[in-house]
This record gives structure tokens, C-alpha cells and sequence, in this order.
């Protein structure tokens, strides 16, 4: 497979997004919590907040907070927008806005009745499986989704939507899970108990992607502002293993974007999608 899966249009380009670097820099630079490791860095925090900022959705629901600063970066792109911020364990916090509702229960346990479905951005960093966290979008009646993790088949511990286009399915053991994430997941599970847990085995199947095929309008995959030769895994990083956009740009033009590429390694298909409703 070559090239990345698109489905439907989104309401920007390439060029829109290399416009905005210079400006989000300036918006990078006065970040809250300087070492991030564990959550977002420059490459999605760059599509976040220009997919919100474009968007300019009146209330986002975050699931799965880190440190926090996946939160800071959405006032700065939505300073009006209403924040709801999920997570399983708030005290490891550096980052807590005062305009936001916390909540340590699951995005699909939560009474959102309240919430305007088709202004809000759900934004889901929280390592669940992807194809039911649509499916529970539907069933609430939202209808824009951005997935932070979208991990390719063979890597990463969710079940993601690459994966479900790929009919790939996802094994528990699949490389790249970390024991950070499988104990984040576990404690989900048990908490949580969802209809499917997080980790469970899933077999190959066209069933789910045809699921998705009905039910989207539009599935994005956001490209990186640069590629690089290596994945985060440490393998080539080539179209057939690995299905990317076509980056924002091809080399560095100018000293702020130095940065992309210090933290390239961070990619991880971060997606869009426009859920279909009626």
C-alpha cells in the first residue's frame, strides 16, 4: 500500500498549514511544561492546534490529559471554547486550567446531553480502541473526532483506525506497547469496564472498515511538517510499511522550524474524522 488513506475533504491544505507554522512556534515557545515526554511534542501539537484553531469548534472534550499541556495549547487555539478534560488520574497534572470541567470517569460514561454535538471537538489522546470511540461518537451525535494515537498495523497498543482500514485487526502483544501505556490501559479497563477492553484481541476483519466507510464523511490522516528517515521505532520510515501525507515541507527553510525536525520522531498519523449523521 503507497500513500496514506484519504477519505472525503477537509476544509484546508498543505500550504494553509505551512502558513501557520511561524505562528504556532511563537505559541510553542511559551509553553507550559518544557518536558513533555510521554505526551504531545511540536509535530502534533502543530496539527492540534491548527485543526481546533480552523475549526473553532465552541467546546472541546480532551481524553486523556498527561501532564496537561495538550489543554494549554487548546485554550491558545480556542480561547472561547468550552474545555471538558478526561482523565483516569488527575494528580500527575503540571498543567490545570482554571476554564476547564475535569472528569476521572470514561468520555463514554459522561452525561454530554448539554453539549452542542455539532460544535464540540472531541480529541482523544488516551490510547482506547479507536473503532468503538467512534462508534460511541455516533451514538452521542458528534461529529468531529481528531485521534491522536493512530498508530500503523504491527505497532503501538490500541486499536486504532489505521489498523481498522487496514483490516490488520490488533494483537495485545503488537510491538511498540509500552509499560506505561498497557498499565494506563489496564486501570482503564478495570475502572471503566468497557464493552470491549482495551487490550483485548482483535482478529483481522473487513467487517469494522466498512463500518467506518458507512458511518464518515471524512477520515484525515494530518501530515508531518517533515519526514524523516527513521520511525519512532527506529525502522525506515517508507510508504510501504508505513502509508504517510505528504509532509508540509521538504527541508528547513528557516531556523524556527528546526524544531519539526528535532521532534519528527514523534509522528504518529494523527487523524481527522467528520462523522456522518441522519
Amino acid at each position: 500500500m503507497i500513500g496514506a488513506l484519504q477519505i472525503g475533504t477537509v476544509p484546508w491544505t498543505n500550504e494553509d498549514m505551512r502558513k501557520s507554522l511561524r505562528e504556532f512556534v511563537e505559541v510553542y515557545e511559551r509553553r507550559p511544561i518544557r518536558d513533555n515526554s510521554g505526551g504531545m511534542q511540536a509535530p502534533h501539537m502543530f496539527l492540534a492546534w491548527f485543526v481546533l484553531k480552523t475549526l473553532s469548534p465552541k467546546a472541546i472534550i480532551e481524553s486523556g490529559l498527561w501532564l496537561g499541556q495538550g489543554t494549554w495549547l487548546f485554550e491558545q487555539a480556542c480561547p472561547a471554547a468550552d474545555l471538558h478534560c478526561i482523565d483516569i488520574d488527575l494528580s500527575r497534572l503540571q498543567y490545570r486550567s482554571n476554564r476547564a470541567t475535569y472528569y476521572n470517569r470514561d468520555f463514554s460514561t459522561i452525561d454530554w446531553s448539554n453539549v452542542s454535538k455539532n460544535e464540540t471537538a472531541l480529541f482523544f489522546d488516551d490510547h482506547q480502541n479507536a473503532y468503538q470511540r467512534v462508534m460511541t461518537a455516533k451514538w452521542f451525535g458528534f461529529s468531529h473526532l481528531l485521534f491522536e494515537d493512530n498508530y500503523p498495523p504491527s505497532r503501538g497498543d490500541c486499536y486504532s483506525l489505521k489498523k481498522v482500514f487496514a483490516q490488520s485487526g490488533f494483537a495485545p502483544t503488537s510491538s511498540g506497547q509500552t509499560s506505561l501505556t498497557s498499565a494506563i490501559k489496564n486501570q482503564l479497563a478495570s475502572l471503566f469496564k468497557p464493552t470491549l477492553p482495551a487490550g483485548a484481541h482483535i482478529p483481522p476483519n473487513s467487517v469494522d472498515a466498512q463500518y467506518l466507510r458507512r458511518n464518515i464523511i471524512t477520515y484525515h490522516e494530518l501530515p508531518p511538517v517533515f519526514k524523516v528517515d527513521k520511525t519512532r521505532w527506529g525502522d525506515p520510515w517508507d510508504n510501504q510499511n508505513y502509508p504517510t501525507p505528504t509532509p508540509v515541507l521538504s527541508s528547513v527553510e528557516e531556523p524556527y522550524q528546526q524544531v519539526f525536525v528535532d521532534e519528527a520522531m514523534s509522528y504518529t498519523w494523527m487523524s481527522y474524522v467528520k462523522m456522518k449523521h441522519g
